[in-house]
């Protein structure tokens, strides 16, 4: 990467390279954004509901959804800050291997320890603690990480660049996703976990070796140096003169919201709903882990993670489908209509999952009538593939507006932001991907385990998706024009 003068103002900007950006550039710059994807796809949804359960139940009794909120909360408002921190911190560090590359290095050897402590976690307190050490380290790297992209992709690359990332990101989701489900199949919820801790530590060393090393950055001077501290203290500063900036993240927050709350909680939708059949044995009654029949219906094992891959699975590969289409659209349309138009596809999804749980909860009711657990579960099992197909129809909406959104969100708000504090605008965009998790899984938790249940849930899904269009309108699209330089004197050499 080299800083180019820009005539007589002496400014120089990053995304002006000399060097051709070639089409494994973006494998190199989108790699990183994988492995985060690989771990975040799965961990929330399907890993660690897996581990906090039985952690959790002791404490928290039969509330151990509102116990994942309260943990998920807990790491993720961590990832609020700890992200933007690191951005701004990156954004003025002058270390030999350029700004980004130390704190992705530094902030992954730290995760593999945090995911290690997760996977060992003998205790609610223990996973609670591994998991917000893992969001510490994790979006130190991140952090960093977001600031590299607008520094190395040229202004003119940046419409391939967002989707290019974008397909990243959901294609690491999708993995990230499936794979957990099927170890949990075959080897149990828990060892299942622990093992796709493990695949998720082997991926994250991959991925961080790879962009060191192919990712090029030349050290940075700054004119004015500011230290870590200062930069601390400063990561809101300024933000004023950004407000389409601060609007898009806004409404960015809310949209992502709704697929957030979907993931996070669909694997206890599908089993406290009817959709999974319990754990049987070869009579066709219900057992525990151990193989004894049970008697009490609230003691039934339901693992829903297998079936839950799957249906996340065809979910994302709809939202990968839908990234490029999207992208080539807001090309055309521009990139507010795209949203408009996801927000949509999102509405119908979120709303139209009503259907199936209506469904599946006359089932139940009708099989209450019936004597016999054989007798219930086999009436249910008539109507579970109408109601589970039009989870995965709806839940392909929700896949479809995520994708579309995605595909031209990264480019929408680099437009937005200031180049030569790239790290720190980035990682302050994080304040609504990760908030929206936290938001998502404090509020989800106590509407699932109230009265509302999951038909408060799905009409929530609905209100995040228009709020998010209300606030859009007054966003200020500037499609086509290259995000702030570098200030006057600052040079990348």
């Amino acid at each position: 990467m080299h800083g180019i003068s820009t005539g007589s103002s002496g400014i120089n900007s990053p995304q002006q390279s000399e060097a051709p950006f070639r089409f494994m550039n973006y494998i190199w710059i989108s790699l990183y954004w994988f492995a985060l994807s690989f771990l975040w796809g799965g961990f929330l949804s399907i890993v660690l509901p897996a581990l906090n359960k039985p952690l959790a139940e002791p404490i928290f009794g039969n509330n151990y959804e509102t116990a994942r909120g309260i943990l998920s909360s807990i790491g993720l408002i961590i990832a609020m800050f700890v992200q933007p921190l690191s951005g701004a911190i990156s954004d003025n560090s002058s270390h030999p291997m350029g700004r980004r590359r130390p704190f992705i290095i530094v902030g992954t050897l730290g995760g593999l320890g945090a995911l290690a402590l997760c996977a060992l976690a003998f205790n609610w307190w223990i996973l609670l603690l591994g998991y917000c050490i893992l969001q510490f380290t994790d979006n130190t790297a991140q952090g960093a990480y977001q600031g590299l992209m607008p520094d190395t992709v040229p202004e003119g690359k940046r419409g391939r660049a967002s989707a290019s990332l974008a397909i990243a990101q959901l294609s690491g989701t999708l993995f990230g996703a499936v794979v957990p489900g099927i170890l949990q199949g075959m080897m149990g919820d828990i060892d299942g976990s622990r093992l796709m801790l493990l695949l998720n530590a082997v991926i994250f060393v991959i991925a961080m070796s790879l962009t060191v090393i192919f990712v090029k950055e030349k050290p940075y001077h700054p004119t004015v140096k500011i230290s870590p501290m200062r930069a601390g203290f400063n990561m809101f500063g300024g933000l004023r003169k950004y407000p389409d900036f601060l609007i898009l993240m806004v409404a960015r927050f809310l949209f992502l919201t709704a697929p957030a709350s979907i993931s996070l909680f669909a694997k206890s939708f599908l089993e406290r709903e009817g959709f999974i059949k319990p754990k049987v044995n070869a009579a066709g009654l219900p057992v525990d882990a151990d193989g004894l029949v049970l008697l009490d219906p609230s003691k039934y094992v339901i693992e829903a993670g297998f079936t839950l891959s799957i249906l996340l699975g065809l979910v994302i590969i709809g939202a990968v489908v839908a990234s490029f289409p999207a992208s080539l659209l807001s090309d055309k349309i521009g990139r507010k209509k795209v949203i408009y138009l996801a927000s949509v596809f999102g509405l119908i999804g979120g709303l139209g999952l009503f259907i199936p749980r209506i469904m599946m909860a006359n089932a139940v009711q009708e099989s209450l009538k019936l004597s016999g657990f054989v007798e219930q579960q086999a009436y249910l099992d008539t109507v579970r593939p109408g109601a589970t197909i039009l989870v995965i129809v709806f839940g392909a909406f929700i896949g479809t507006s995520w994708g579309s959104f995605m595909s031209v969100d990264w480019a929408f708000a680099t437009d937005l932001i200031p180049l030569s504090e790239a790290g720190r605008f980035m990682g302050l965009s994080n304040l609504a991907t990760a908030g929206c998790q936290a938001f998502g899984a404090f509020v989800g938790g106590f509407i699932v385990d109230s009265s509302l249940g999951y038909s408060g849930l799905f009409v929530a899904i609905a209100l995040y998706y228009l709020i998010s269009i209300t606030i859009l309108t007054r966003v200020r699209e500037t499609r086509g024009r290259g995000a702030h330089p570098l200030n006057e004197g600052e040079v990348l050499a």
